[in-house]
């Protein structure tokens, strides 16, 4: 990860990157910069047909412009307390998902982005994958999977409980719906990074895909057996992989 010259990284640079999901982009949320994500996010809770405008402007002249229009009292009221952690997440998004691209930029220690506190921002992530390299400082790579039918945020308790010791460093999910649209909406609400993975590649290839890059299983579901077939499959095969594996059960 060492360079000899000082890294840098555009935040505006167009570098498309698929963030959290959501109603209206149920594959996860196209950001076409890293700033993209974050200005928009300035909007979320507030004015959502703002926050979507914003995200859609591909080109980069007019993506500035209407930033630029931005007055602070329009900004969500706890911009100020969430910012660190909402840009965070969207630069490990955009990370994992563009490595090659980034690897002499936001991979390498000191990278300057030209903002202050995208510079803090970046030199966290780089500790913190320095340290995923010594012993007992892994990644901690989280598969949610669960019950079809569930559709009650009252699960974010359970959530709540699984993560009071340590965050993930990343949430693995698919796109089904119940208990993985709600672990959309959880990461959300706490910006924690999120990699989605497709049910509709088959359910034995998005347990395999999602097992290829988790750490930890956990499953939730109102019996023994979940109506998700890919939770089922995932608990399986993490025992059989020796991977920490484990089912929530929740009220019938």
């Amino acid at each position: 990860m060492e360079s000899s010259t000082t890294p840098n990284f555009d935040p505006y640079a167009i570098l498309p990157f698929s963030a959290y999901r959501s109603a209206e982009c149920p594959e996860g949320e196209c950001c076409y910069s890293l700033m993209h994500f974050i200005e928009s996010e300035k909007f979320r809770g507030v004015d959502e047909s703002s926050r979507l405008f914003l995200l859609g402007q591909s080109d980069p002249d007019d993506f500035l412009l209407e930033t630029g229009v931005i007055h602070p009292s329009l900004v969500r009221g706890d911009w100020a307390d969430v910012r660190f952690a909402l840009i965070r997440a969207g630069m490990w998004m955009q990370l994992v998902q563009h490595q090659v691209e980034l690897r002499d930029a936001l991979l390498q220690p000191g990278c300057s982005t030209g903002i202050a506190l995208l510079d803090e921002v970046a030199a966290d992530i780089y500790q913190r994958l320095t340290t995923s390299l010594e012993t007992g400082g892994e990644l901690r790579r989280v598969v949610i999977a669960g019950d079809l039918t569930i559709d009650n945020e009252a699960i974010f308790d359970t959530f709540d409980h699984l993560f009071q010791i340590r965050q993930p460093d990343e949430v693995c999910v698919s796109n089904e719906a119940g208990v993985a649209e709600l672990v959309h909406r959880y990461a959300q609400s706490r910006y924690i990074p999120v990699r989605t993975f497709d049910i509709a590649a088959g359910v034995q290839a998005c347990a395999t895909a999602l097992l290829d890059k988790g750490t930890h299983v956990f499953t939730v579901s109102k019996n023994e057996t979940s109506d998700s077939a890919l939770a089922n499959d995932l608990l399986v095969m993490a025992a059989a992989q020796g991977k920490v594996a484990h089912r929530f059960a929740l009220d019938a």
